[in-house]
């Protein structure tokens, strides 16, 4: 019994140091609490979200213009403004001399007084005496230059004539209302009272429009920069970092197709010699690196999985297994997405059977693989789709399909679905050996895949390392830039004509022993 239990402890100690060894691997790494904003990279972030939001912009200007018209011709009530600038002099009435406030200490007392005398009471019921109203149908307020005794009064009201009537008659009243305060002054016109022609608040149409359309561009500019300042996705290794120290494989390009009459779907196939080299250099790279890695552990299973839907996991799984394929190794690709599946419609031949047929006893488990005459790559998978994939999934007939397959092939690629939202990569990644994880350049905020990669953690399965996929120009160490379908690699108008080599390219291991003229996008 006690060498019973010795044994046991070495074996729990040896489990225990291969878990914090194999989390070592997969470390996932804090946000920094300060947030660093690089403004290239937001600029570039908002121009991004322009491109999906631009019908947002322009409903923001639209809508801008129109409530801003609308409001200034029916609900702006218009003013007119009347003003007057003058000087202060004091003096002697009945010599007739005035001198003028030169002296600064006067000076602020006249500009502290000036305006108080507007307000008193005194002052207001002389002006409504001399203009023979009860109420004032508008405001006076007047404004001294400091260390001067220069004044701008400004009367303000719905009417023009009234505007000019307030204003006259408070420059008429105010000496004899401010005599037991300022003394004996009198009034020298600088800039002498009109009456106003058309309202200070309101705008003409063509001005309200720009205006108001302006508003709604700021706002828009505004909207763009918050959800660019949150995006937070990953766009270079540098980024990556913060979330794992997973290694970066490879940094796929993006590649742009050309639409073409009588075609539904266009598929991305790594065998089309019409698709840049980069790409399939960067593919190639990328199934030499994870082939060195999985023969050095031994490993024969590879998941293929990434954060959301949409960030190109399938292709890329498609692709990798008809790069193997092509050198003669026999390859077993499993579409491992039964709530979506979409490997057979890549591959371009119909799927019969899926890992729901394993369940089946009646059928025998080499029955249920396919192959495809074009690339060689055996295949399992449908276009039906499984409702509750779970107990698929984690099936004994399912285990033992796979070890049986591990027999048989040299290589098994998953096809998973995203780990961001069901256990489904979970379960399957028990069957596996190696993960291989894709993210989509700026795509899938930051916190999600350090959440995807946590996920898959404590599998029995180990990252191999993850794969930048539609990366532009300076997508990473292994990136090859963007290329679009027939830029660079034309019909003879671009820079390589069709069926021609750029200089120095090698021989595509997919391309071994066929003629680029039977070449196909997709195989049948």
């Amino acid at each position: 019994m006690e060498t019973a239990g010795r044994v046991m402890r070495k074996v729990q100690k040896r489990e225990v140091e291969h878990m914090a060894e194999h989390r070592k691997d997969i470390e996932i790494k804090e946000q920094n609490d300060e947030v660093e904003i690089d403004l290239g990279r937001l600029i570039q972030s908002m121009w991004k979200s322009f491109r999906k939001l631009w019908w947002l912009v322009l409903a923001l200007v639209t809508a801008g213009a129109a409530v801003f018209t609308v409001y200034q011709r029916f609900y702006n009530k218009p003013l007119y403004a009347c003003t007057a600038t003058f000087t202060v002099g004091t003096g002697d009435e009945s010599s007739g001399s005035y001198s003028f406030y030169y002296d600064s200490t006067t000076a602020d007392q006249m500009s502290k007084t000036f305006p108080y005398i507007l307000e008193s009471s005194f002052f207001r019921n002389t002006l409504l005496e001399q203009l023979g109203t009860d109420t004032l149908n508008g405001t006076i307020t007047a404004e001294t230059i400091e260390d001067s005794n220069v004044v701008t009064m400004r009367a303000e009201s719905p009417s023009a004539e009234d505007a000019r009537a307030i204003l006259d008659t408070a420059i008429a009243v105010y000496p004899d209302t401010a005599r037991f305060v300022l003394g004996d002054i009198q009034f020298n016109m600088l800039d002498e009272p009109s009456t106003p022609t058309e309202p200070f608040n309101q705008m003409g149409i063509k001005r309200s429009v720009a205006f108001g359309g302006l508003g709604g561009l700021v706002l828009s500019v505004c909207i763009l920069g918050v959800l660019a300042l949150f995006r937070q996705t990953a766009r270079d290794q540098d980024e990556m970092k913060e979330i794992t120290s997973l290694r970066c494989l490879a940094a796929v390009p993006l590649v742009r197709l050309k639409a073409r009459k009588n075609q539904k779907q266009q598929k991305i196939s790594v065998v089309d010699e019409r698709l840049p080299y980069g790409y399939r250099e960067s593919m190639r790279g990328l199934k030499l690196r994870l082939e060195r890695k999985m023969d050095g552990s031994g490993g024969k299973v590879l998941l293929i999985t990434s954060t959301a839907a949409g960030e190109g996991k399938s292709t890329l799984a498609v692709n990798l297994a008809r790069l193997m394929a092509a050198d003669q190794k026999k390859v077993l690709l499993i579409d491992g997405d039964l709530r979506k599946p979409s490997d057979a419609v890549l591959l371009g031949i119909r799927g019969r059977y899926s890992l729901r047929s394993v369940m089946d006893e009646t059928k025998d488990p080499e029955e249920l693989i396919g192959r495809s005459k074009k690339s060689g790559i055996y295949f399992l998978g449908s276009t039906k789709k499984t409702e509750q994939p779970a107990p698929v999934l984690s099936s004994k007939a399912v285990r033992e399909f796979i070890a049986l397959m591990r027999e048989k092939m040299d290589y098994i690629i998953i096809d998973s679905p995203p780990c961001g939202i069901f256990q489904d990569a979970s379960l399957l990644s028990e069957y596996a050996d190696s993960i291989l994880y894709v993210v989509k350049y700026d795509s899938v905020p930051k916190r999600r895949i350090r959440e995807g990669i946590a996920s898959l953690s404590g599998s029995r399965a180990e990252f191999t390392g993850y794969v930048f996929n539609d990366a532009p120009e300076t997508g990473g160490a292994y990136g090859y830039g963007r290329y679009g379908y027939g830029y660079g690699y034309g019909y003879g108008q671009q820079k390589y004509g069709y069926g021609q080599r750029k200089s120095g390219e090698g021989t595509d291991a997919a391309d071994v022993g066929k003629s680029v003229r039977k070449v196909r996008v997709s195989e049948k």
